[in-house]
């Protein structure tokens, strides 16, 4: 069968105005989601595309494919804050290619199927780790089986009403799910990271693990839940040499929650890395608590150059609100033992969460100015379906509107302010914070004089460019 795959465009199609002050700063990067169904798909026989909606943001560039490809069935991966462009993508396909088979999945449908269901769009949801799910569909849609109900992991209606079918197990070995098909994806030089966030490009983002055992309270686990998963050293250091030799990556960002979590498996992707891929510069996201100094050097000896913690807060009261197993001490310490290593630090800090007040909130910013961070991330809070947040929230009546949600630097858009910050007072600060941290003299002196390369430089403009204008 021919089977279409679709990111519809995240937010507004409409990329003038205030959303265009921040193309090609905030984080445009491939859909490895899509791109591991693709490769599955492939694998079982089907001619598959993909179209990625954020690098070609427009209806009728999607609607022409749709009428050259003629698809059988189209896949379109949902988040909450696009959903309505899923809907819209979902019409303009069924129009440009009628008969086709309408398939929805990821952290929208998962989290929110009776609102997915409600929408009466789609034919099919997949409801969490979608490859095996997928697979299963496609083969009896193939058939033309009909007795779908015994599929794991899936949503329809029949006859109006709802079906939700036995949830499917996690993937146990994931060392058995073929690469992502990125030769079906845009290549890598369309896609724009995070400003400031690399050395080198193109830069290609490797997942290693799914699942993830903290339990945050703002984090959506909803599709690969608690259980952590890591796949073999082997496998990731091959894929590794398949995004440099095959697709020309010149830099690695490990995608995973926190890549370090198994300190052995680690070692041994270290080593690999510095075996055979000395000249390649790479990144991770990792947690304060599962770190350590002597790990921190190896990382650093092998080719990593940058780590990005999740430190959230500058309040102990916050973090032990968010169910964080880190303290402010803890946080600390974790960047003294970066900058020791010789590696620079990039934090993640999430604001407006419902236990903040103004005096945390400056105390946040306060901590990221007294650790002389690399970079900092301020993101507003927003209590996506699927967290407990989200569950607390509208337990107690609050009702959200997401459609704003697309961009954490557009700070017009609050989907929530916590009770005890005035909302003229958070909108300030949201602003201010960005200002106050990277428009200090010092800070851009050392910015300017530790740039190692000319796509840095540029990233690294782009950024100022942007906070100057908030």
């Amino acid at each position: 069968m021919k089977i279409l795959l679709i990111d519809p465009p995240f937010g507004s199609i409409d990329m003038g105005g205030e959303k265009k002050r921040f193309a090609g700063v905030e984080n445009a990067i491939p859909s490895l989601g899509l791109a591991y169904l693709a490769a599955v798909a492939e694998q079982d026989g089907h001619e598959v595309r993909i179209h990625d909606g954020t690098i070609t943001p427009d209806w009728s560039t999607m609607a022409a494919l749709g009428r050259e490809f003629r698809p059988d069935v189209v896949g379109i991966t949902a988040k909450t804050p696009s959903f309505t462009n899923c809907i819209q993508a979902a019409k303009v396909l069924k129009e440009a290619s009628p008969g086709v088979i309408l398939v929805a999945g990821g952290s929208h449908p998962t989290a929110m199927t009776d609102h997915a269901l409600a929408a009466e769009t789609f034919d099919f949801l997949i409801l969490g780790e979608g490859e095996e799910t997928f697979c299963e569909l496609l083969h009896k849609i193939g058939n033309r089986e009909t007795d779908f109900a015994t599929v794991p992991g899936l949503a329809f209606l029949r006859d109006g009403l709802p079906v939700i079918t036995a949830p499917r197990a996690p993937i146990a070995d994931l060392d058995l799910i073929p690469f992502p098909a990125r030769h079906l994806l845009p290549p890598l030089t369309a896609y724009s990271p995070t400003a400031a966030s690399y050395r080198q490009l193109p830069l290609a983002h490797i997942m290693t693990s799914r699942g993830c055992p903290s339990r945050c309270n703002f984090c959506d686990r909803a599709i690969f839940g608690e259980r952590y998963r890591a796949r073999s050293a082997d496998n990731v250091l091959t894929e590794i040499d398949q995004v440099v030799n095959t697709h020309g990556a010149r830099e690695i960002r490990f995608f995973d929650d926190t890549f370090t979590i198994n300190s052995n498996r680690l070692t041994a992707i270290c080593q690999g890395m510095k075996t055979d891929f000395a000249r390649i510069p790479w990144t991770c996201l990792t947690k304060a608590e599962a770190v350590d100094l002597d790990l921190l050097k190896m990382m650093r000896d092998s080719g990593c150059w940058q780590v990005l913690y999740g430190l959230e807060s500058g309040d102990d009261g916050v973090l032990a609100s968010l169910g964080k197993k880190n303290t402010v001490a803890m946080n600390r310490r974790a960047v003294r033992w970066a900058r020791e290593a010789g590696l620079r630090v990039r934090a993640d800090f999430i604001v407006g969460t419902p236990a903040e007040t103004p005096e945390s909130l400056q105390k946040t910013l306060d901590f990221a100015k007294e650790l002389d961070l690399d970079f900092a991330h301020f993101n507003k809070f927003v209590p996506f379906p699927g967290t407990t947040f989200y569950q607390q929230l509208t337990s107690q009546g609050y009702n959200f509107d997401f459609s704003g949600a697309s961009s954490t630097l557009d700070h017009d858009a609050l989907i929530y302010v916590p009770p005890d910050v005035p909302v003229d007072w958070y909108k300030k600060f949201l602003e201010r914070s960005y200002k106050e941290f990277y428009l200090r003299p010092g800070y851009m002196i050392r910015r300017l004089l530790s740039m190692r390369s000319w796509p840095e430089f540029r990233g690294n403009f782009k950024g100022m460019f942007a906070i100057n204008s908030l």
